[in-house]
């Protein structure tokens, strides 16, 4: 499991455990997932859940670039909803990730 903390402290080595869950909740879902979902299984606001997902995405904050694992796009069926997925970045990470857990 050391292993695993020291993959995602390479990333970012100030990177919050709300973070790390985020991207584990979006990592281990068979398709993309809807924000709200996300939301409810963290138990944050609104917020909370969109500052992890920006963490995770290319984009974090204005002149800081985020970690590229993620990447969330409108629902199709309900522009006013976001979905989040993996980047293949962060499929390759996730790869790596399991490999170290076993």
């Amino acid at each position: 499991m050391y292993q695993a903390v020291q993959l995602f402290r390479d990333l970012d080595p100030e990177l919050p455990t709300k973070t790390v869950v985020c991207f584990v909740l979006i990592a281990n879902a068979d398709k993309d997932i809807p924000m709200r979902d996300l939301q409810n299984a963290l138990d944050t606001s609104s917020s909370s859940t969109t500052r992890n997902v920006a963490h995770l995405s290319a984009h974090y904050k204005p002149k800081v670039p985020g970690l590229g694992l993620v990447e969330a796009f409108e629902d199709l069926n309900d522009r006013r909803y976001k979905r989040v997925r993996l980047t293949p970045k962060g499929k390759a990470f996730r790869i790596r990730l399991d490999s170290v857990m076993g």
